[in-house]
């Protein structure tokens, strides 16, 4: 597995979404593993370079319309899965991918919260 230098600064939570992803000559489905206020991992139809630049595009539980990711960096991968560090994210995306994130973090506080009952 190839790796970018990168320290993530925020959690990951499991996600199961489909999403599209687009590149420079092609645009494939996948579905997205998990993600994070500056990232994701997903699987998808095809191979990614490491370093490439894409376009993603997920559809999230909230909207009817898909979150777009103007811009983001393939940082590593493995077959068909890679991650993507998000480098352009409009504030409307962003506004959203927090909505989402926030009902994540409190399902995962709660779900801890449980386990120590």
């Amino acid at each position: 597995m190839a790796h970018f230098p990168h320290a993530r600064s925020y959690k990951r939570f499991p996600f199961d979404s489909p999403l599209i992803v687009g590149g420079e000559s092609y645009v494939c489905e996948g579905t997205l593993r998990n993600l994070s206020m500056h990232g994701c991992s997903m699987v998808c139809d095809r191979e990614f370079p490491l370093g490439s630049k894409v376009r993603v595009s997920v559809l999230l539980p909230d909207h009817a319309s898909a979150l777009p990711i103007e811009l983001g960096r393939v940082t590593w991968v493995q077959g068909r899965e890679c991650g993507v560090e998000f480098l352009q994210l409009p504030l409307p995306s962003r506004s959203r991918l927090n909505r989402t994130l926030r009902t994540l973090l409190i399902q995962f506080l709660n779900a801890c919260t449980n386990k120590e009952r």
